[in-house]
């Protein structure tokens, strides 16, 4: 097997074996620098730094043994293993003197090739495991030296082992004249406090102790941290030593202030346990962000591929775009709503509730993961009951719950497994009162889930095992937001399954929906074709010339008479050479953004469009941003993308048309 180019010094006087060892490490790929003399040896180990030195024991000028002697004792070559090879003095006596004198190895000619290479090729990995360890050890150190509290390791009687630079710099004293040092009786003599009773403690409750204390001017705070082998037997502690003078002088002059600066600390108090909270509010943010946002991609791409790469007829052709046109609504209101999850989170999420038919919603879901249930000849049945109506809920929402249940299933069973999903109408007649409600059933025929683990199956970031987490990936979340989602719908959600292996069942069940609610959701639609915009003079400014074109367009559609702006200053002007209905501005633009061009706008005459109806069209799409545009002066303000109705609806309302 060949060797990486490794550099190998051998001195030998005799030129024959000298050859006769150099093709054999040649040969077996490393590159060797030769010397005959021992001057000449120790010259070239310090000219090329070889990995390993094969020295021979007699040489003309200097024994191989003292060459061996000055190597180890230059400290530039200090590292590099020496393997004696010698053909002379071969006796026992001979071999202990060289290793001895810091040889790593001895071996007497003639020797095989065989045992020659794997001697040195053990040298050299232990060449290399020493490095790795030394540098190990440097980084350790480093790292240790970095804390900048003072740290030491002590053994079960507290005897120092290891100390960190802020101790030695602490008690002034170099690392050799502080380790060996019984540490209370260190602390005793420095600090003039020396109580081991803590470090008892630590040892009979192997527990965490925290102890504080002042020494003279200073205060400080000793943490000691039992420490255990890989048997659990306590075979020393950590000490911790930190100065908190300064958090206790602040702390002395808070107890002495009045009543408002106790207030003042509770307000604090909260400020920092709201900030934590909105950090772990990020954080699983972050996660469910990730995690959701994926779900309608697959039929887009996939859809768009085909569409892309062959021929299809035009029901087909019409059937994906409608496919990917529902997706991609889909993925922005995702995206809309993940950007305020926190509220999610705290129970405060808004649903836009419409009368939604459960059906349409379950087979859109189903086109998002057939591929996925293809690719594992996973068979999907479906039983639609008829007539089971509609309910009141947010179908996008919904359809990401449907697609979260299908998901699982399909991730969860195996090859040629079976999938079924029901919705049916239910109502159980209890006495005198009828219960009625519609129910979704998603059952699979994989791995089950264990009666252990079944109370925690829709709790975040929960899974089986690590053995789940392992083979089959995810947060853990996507049962959690279902759970969420289906009670945010006035819904409830179980889990059941036989056991491990045995499958499992979903089972959502959703309220009826009242009848003045569906007659109230029904007067909330308008039909697009009766919106009428004639005679409207609209400027439209946007930066972005395909979203400014294709809102123009949608305008014009309808009678508008759009003039398009492609900045701040171009509308500032043209506002100034003509008399416009309605303003329509995107917030982020170079140079001049939308809030500076409504206060601009603002500060003219009425006559001058000072007092024109202004909606803000952008991509900032935050309940801040909203806030931000209507206190800027605009009247109403739109998130991108836009919706046709809401779009119309802000235009009727400022504009009367």
């Amino acid at each position: 097997m060949s060797e990486p180019q490794v550099i190998i010094l051998h001195v030998d006087d005799n030129e024959a074996n000298r050859y006769i060892v150099t093709r054999i490490l040649q040969n077996a790929g490393f590159t060797v620098v030769e010397a005959a003399t021992g001057v000449a040896g120790l010259k070239a180990a310090t000219e090329h730094q070889p990995a390993l030195v094969i020295l021979d024991v007699k040489l003309p000028d200097i024994n191989g043994f003292e060459v061996c002697r000055q190597i180890k004792a230059n400290p530039e070559t200090a590292f590099i293993p020496v393997l004696h090879l010698s053909a002379s003095f071969v006796q026992s006596q001979d071999k202990a003197e060289g290793l001895d004198s810091g040889a790593d190895g001895y071996l007497v000619q003639p020797v095989e090739p065989i045992e020659l290479l794997a001697t040195v090729r053990s040298l050299l990995r232990i060449r290399r495991a020493e490095e790795a360890a030394l540098s190990s050890s440097r980084e350790w150190q480093t790292t240790f030296d970095s804390i900048k509290d003072s740290v030491c390791l002590v053994d079960q009687e507290g005897v120092i082992l290891r100390c960190n630079l802020a101790m030695m710099q602490l008690f002034c004293k170099p690392s050799h004249e502080i380790l060996g040092c019984v540490h209370h009786e260190l602390m005793g003599a420095e600090l003039g406090i020396g109580d081991g009773a803590c470090f008892r403690r630590a040892k009979e409750t192997h527990q965490r102790q925290v102890l504080e204390f002042q020494s003279t001017e200073r205060w400080f705070a000793k943490t000691i941290d039992p420490v255990f082998d890989g048997y659990g037997t306590l075979i020393g502690a950590v000490f911790i030593l930190s100065d908190i003078t300064e958090r206790k002088r602040a702390s002395a002059l808070l107890q002495e202030q009045n009543d408002r600066l106790n207030q003042l600390m509770i307000s604090l108090q909260q400020q920092t346990e709201q900030a934590q909270q909105a950090n772990r509010i990020k954080d699983e943010f972050l996660a469910v962000l990730s995690h959701e946002l994926r779900s309608p991609l697959n039929p887009i791409l996939g859809w768009t591929k085909i569409l892309q790469t062959s021929q299809q007829n035009a029901a087909k052709t019409q059937y994906a775009l409608e496919t990917i046109e529902r997706n991609a609504k889909l993925q922005a209101q995702l995206i809309e709503d993940l950007l305020d999850v926190s509220r999610i989170l705290q129970g405060k999420l808004s649903l836009h509730t419409v009368p939604v038919g459960l059906t349409l919603t379950i087979k859109a879901a189903l086109e998002t993961v057939r591929l996925a249930a293809e690719a594992k000849s996973i068979q999907i049945e479906t039983v639609f009951e008829p007539n089971v109506g509609q309910v009141l809920g947010d179908s996008g929402r919904l359809q990401q719950v449907v697609w979260n249940l299908l998901s699982n299933a399909i991730k969860f069973t195996s090859q040629g497994g079976r999938v079924e999903v029901r919705l049916e109408r239910i109502e159980n007649k209890l006495e005198t009162h009828l219960s009625e409600y519609t129910q979704i059933t998603v059952s699979d025929t994989g791995m089950g889930i264990s009666a252990d683990f079944l109370p925690y199956v829709f709790d975040y970031f929960r899974q089986a095992d690590g053995t789940t987490t392992r083979r089959f990936g995810g947060l853990g979340l996507g049962l959690a937001i279902v759970r969420h989602l289906v009670e945010l719908h006035g819904g409830t959600v179980q889990a059941a399954s036989p056991g491990v292996g045995q499958g499992a069942t979903f089972t959502i069940k959703f309220p009826p929906i009242a009848a003045e609610k569906l007659n109230q959701a029904d007067t909330a639609f308008h039909n697009c074709s009766d919106f009428n915009l004639n005679g409207l003079q609209a400027l439209l400014v946007d930066d972005d010339r395909d979203s400014r074109e294709f809102i123009a367009f949608l305008l014009e559609q309808y009678g508008a008479q759009v003039t398009e702006a492609e900045s701040a200053h171009d509308a500032l002007s043209t506002l100034g050479q003509a008399k416009f209905d309605l303003l329509i501005s995107d917030i982020g633009m170079p140079d001049m953004d939308g809030y500076t061009l409504i206060r601009q706008i603002r500060k003219q005459p009425s006559d001058q469009g000072g007092e024109i109806p202004a909606i803000a069209l952008t991509a900032y799409a935050g309940e801040i941003d909203q806030q931000l545009a209507l206190a800027a002066g605009f009247q109403q303000h739109i998130s991108k993308p836009i919706e046709l109705e809401v779009l119309m609806q802000a235009i009727l309302t400022l504009v009367g048309v």
